[in-house]
C-alpha cells in the first residue's frame, strides 16, 4: 500500500526510492502506487537534460592534456555527453506516466527511483537538473514489447545491470541505466 518507499534492496549499495523525486509538485500530480495499481505501461522513451555546468565538464574533455590522451575520442564512446538521462514508460492513454532514475547519493551509494506521475509535464520535470534546464528525447517513443504494471516496472528496474554495480560516471551512469531499460528485450534480464 502507498508508494514505493525507500528500502534495501538485495544487492550491496543500493536503494529503490520514492522520496525525493517531486520537488515542487502539486499534490495529486506523483500517483501513489495503489492508484496506478491497474495501469498498463505500453511505450517507453528515454529523455534528456543538461548536468548542472556542463559547459565546465565538456570544456575538461577538450584541453590540452586530456587532447594528448586523446580522451574526447573515447570519453563520448564511453560516459557518453554531460547530460541526465532518465527512463520513462507511458500508458496509452497518454495520461499515466512512470520515471526512472539513477544517480550516487551523498554517502556514495546507488540511488534508484521509479515513481508514476500524473501527465507528461510532471514526468519531464522529476528528471530536470535545475529549473530552467531544458530537455529532449535522447530516445524517441517505442511501444513496449510487453505491457507492464508499475510493480513489473520496479522489479525491471532491480534487475537493471547498472544497478547492481557501483555508479561511475564513467562506464556506469545515469545513460547506461536508462538505455539498459530502453533496449531490453525480456524480463529475464531486464528487459521488455
Amino acid at each position: 500500500m502507498g508508494q514505493t518507499a525507500i528500502q534495501s534492496i538485495p544487492f550491496a549499495s543500493s536503494e529503490l526510492s520514492g522520496s525525493s523525486s517531486s520537488r515542487g509538485m502539486p499534490p495529486g500530480v506523483r500517483l501513489e502506487d495503489f492508484e496506478v495499481r491497474s495501469i498498463l505501461f505500453a511505450e517507453k522513451a528515454v529523455l534528456a537534460c543538461p548536468l548542472p555546468g556542463k559547459a565546465w565538464i565538456e570544456l575538461g574533455r577538450w584541453n590540452p592534456i586530456s587532447l594528448a590522451l586523446l580522451a574526447p575520442a573515447w570519453s563520448y564512446q564511453i560516459s557518453g555527453t554531460a547530460d541526465h538521462w532518465w527512463f520513462v514508460a507511458r500508458s496509452t492513454n497518454h495520461m499515466y506516466y512512470y520515471a526512472a532514475q539513477f544517480c550516487v547519493d551523498q554517502t556514495g551509494k546507488n540511488h534508484i527511483t521509479g515513481l508514476a506521475y500524473l501527465g507528461m509535464w510532471a514526468a519531464i520535470a522529476c528528471g530536470l537538473q535545475y529549473p530552467e534546464a531544458k530537455w529532449w528525447f535522447a530516445r524517441e517513443w517505442m511501444p513496449c514489447q510487453h505491457p507492464r504494471k508499475k510493480r513489473d516496472l520496479d522489479r525491471l528496474l532491480l534487475r537493471n545491470p547498472s544497478a547492481v554495480h557501483p555508479y561511475s560516471w564513467i562506464d556506469n551512469n545515469c545513460q547506461h541505466f536508462a538505455l539498459n531499460l530502453y533496449a531490453a528485450t525480456s524480463v529475464a534480464d531486464c528487459r521488455w
